[in-house]
């Protein structure tokens, strides 16, 4: 299950209670569409693949359907998961931060409580060079990738806020001023509070950098 779905079935489950009502799921015609769980399966399967195994071929073998099946289930199921974007990825509440701080306090040292988030950049592979603009798309690991901000509390890494315009070559630094976090730090951050940063950052009041990669390291 966890290999072809890449998911706990307790995770899948939970997405199937939260998706299931969805209207998109709803129809008046006389074919009836796949039960929710199987198009679920099937999104999760594409999604959590990468090349061949990502096929449209592959998934429609995998399940026993037609292509299209699988092109609607995919995109049936994209739609639901957006539905619920602003609910699973929003800024912290306070108590949220009052309870990111003290972990803070307790794993490190009191006068580092008030940096109750961390920020840093991770790159999604592309299976192959894209044909428009292909070399900006080539990275420091020598890979075609996009670019992800990612910033996230710290006590249970819950994602808050993240970036995924641009391509693989943009620097960190760069990269990190289309975060909500980075153009709204100013309602965001109370005096004193700030992000965990490394080296690829800059240095300001609410984003530091505290530690850096030894040289050779």
């Amino acid at each position: 299950f966890r290999s072809k779905l890449r998911v706990h079935p307790t995770t899948f489950q939970r997405l199937l209670d939260l998706l299931k009502d969805h209207y998109i799921f709803l129809n008046n015609s006389n074919s009836p569409q796949l039960p929710v769980h199987v198009q679920l399966a099937i999104y999760l399967a594409h999604a959590g693949h990468y090349g061949n195994l990502s096929s449209f071929a592959d998934i429609e073998l995998w399940v026993g359907v037609f292509v299209g099946v699988v092109l609607k289930s995919t995109i049936r199921v994209m739609i639901a998961l957006i539905s619920l974007h602003n609910n699973a990825v929003h800024l912290p509440t306070e108590a949220e931060k009052d309870t990111s701080k003290q972990w803070v306090q307790d794993a490190c040292c009191p006068e580092w409580r008030d940096g109750f988030m961390a920020v840093d950049g991770t790159k999604f592979a592309l299976f192959q060079r894209p044909g428009l603009h292909g070399d900006a798309w080539f990275d420091k690991n020598k890979d075609y990738s996009a670019d992800a901000q990612i910033v996230n509390l710290l006590q249970n890494l819950l994602i808050i806020d993240y970036s995924i315009r641009h391509t693989g070559s943009v620097h960190d630094a760069w990269a990190f001023r289309s975060t909500r976090t980075f153009k709204e730090h100013d309602k965001i951050f109370r005096d004193g509070e700030w992000v965990w940063a490394d080296s690829a950052y800059p240095c300001e009041s609410w984003c530091v950098c505290p530690f850096k990669k030894p040289v050779g390291g």
